[in-house]
């Protein structure tokens, strides 16, 4: 069976952030808010144009995210915000990693006030009841990896925003670095869509119109901006035809061996042997759309697109150790499978390749 859900509402204009805010809120009449904004950002005018959007609001409390804090921290601060005021919006901005701790933070609150409710009182509804609303506003990193969980059913923690808020003029200051990460992220999630085993022809859709458009940013087309922003954002949503072995092995370290890896790095590091172990990418379609000679080649072709990026090209450049390695791979076979492989074996074999 193939179920396709899109939850989120999403507004993609230039110069459309304030006035997104401001129509959400008003809407569904949205009163305390919850500002987590990166370290990094808090003196900038991305924070002054947030807070613009949300001024009709009748309290905004702005949390910053120090940096080497984790989502648990962010979380615990946020819950006792709730629990001092009731928060009804969390808005995370201007990061991946600030969108991913918003997530954490609204799982919190809502678990809190879910774990306070009468116990007759409990049930899916009421699960929904005590969700805060959660409006993202992405930079050029795009949206970060998925939850993964061991069950199969979807629960509050992997609820998606509510509320993407996409505007390209807010990524006109990225730099070489940051424009690689995303270049190669989108690239990652896009191929492992496609060679996902499971039917989700829209998603399969998402994936090759993202390609399309990481083509014309690199070609550095006159709307790369916005065409980039869509690529990242499609790719994201395509993820729900599968999370692949890129999000297990970086939620595994996370997991077993404390390590936050960068998704970004990784897609770059495994990229190509990845796509050359996984005989269901399209390569001939996929090939004509990233403008490459058709063939057999393409996990070289590819490997030699990323070669100039400046970004670490193995696992001993992202500073993990084999033993680390080892750890997490026998966190993840047996709790997801190895997705895009057959074996454990096979999986070891891959990342000895990239180490």
């Amino acid at each position: 069976m193939t179920l396709i859900t899109l939850h989120s509402r999403i507004h993609f204009a230039s110069h459309v952030l304030e006035e997104a805010l401001r129509a959400e809120t008003e809407a569904q009449r949205l009163d305390n808010a919850l500002l987590l904004c990166p370290v990094s950002l808090r003196d900038g005018d991305f924070l002054a144009r947030v807070e613009a959007g949300l001024a009709d609001c009748g309290a905004v409390t702005r949390y910053i995210i120090a940096a080497g804090e984790t989502k648990y921290d962010t979380a615990a601060a946020a819950t006792a915000i709730d629990a001092a005021a009731p928060v009804d919006l969390i808005v995370s901005f201007g990061s991946a990693d600030c969108i991913a701790h918003g997530r954490k933070a609204r799982h919190a609150i809502t678990a809190r006030r879910y774990e306070a409710a009468k116990a007759r009182d409990r049930g899916a509804a009421q699960q929904s009841e005590c969700q805060p609303a959660f409006f993202v506003v992405p930079s050029v990193d795009g949206m970060p990896d998925p939850c993964l969980e061991s069950g199969a059913g979807r629960t509050f923690k992997t609820t998606p925003p509510g509320v993407i808020i996409c505007d390209p003029t807010v990524i006109g200051d990225a730099d070489e670095a940051s424009l690689a990460k995303a270049l190669s992220l989108t690239m990652g999630r896009c191929l492992n869509v496609l060679g996902a085993a499971s039917f989700n022809p829209l998603a399969d859709g998402l994936a090759m119109d993202a390609l399309g458009r990481i083509r014309m940013v690199a070609d550095a087309g006159p709307e790369w901006r916005r065409d980039l922003m869509a690529a990242t954002l499609m790719s994201a949503i395509a993820l729900q035809k599968g999370t692949g072995l890129v999000e297990a092995l970086r939620y595994s370290f996370g997991k077993v061996v404390d390590r936050d890896l960068d998704s970004a790095v990784l897609h770059r590091v495994m990229l190509a042997r990845l796509l050359a172990s996984n005989d269901g990418v399209p390569t001939t379609v996929v090939a004509q759309v990233l403008g490459l000679p058709s063939g057999a080649g393409l996990p070289a072709q590819l490997e030699g697109l990323m070669r100039d990026m400046p970004l670490p090209a193995t696992l001993r450049e992202m500073d993990v150790a084999w033993n680390e390695v080892e750890e997490a791979v026998d966190f993840m076979e047996p709790k997801f499978g190895t997705p895009q492989l057959r074996s454990h074996d096979e999986l070891t074999g891959v990342l000895r390749d990239v180490f």
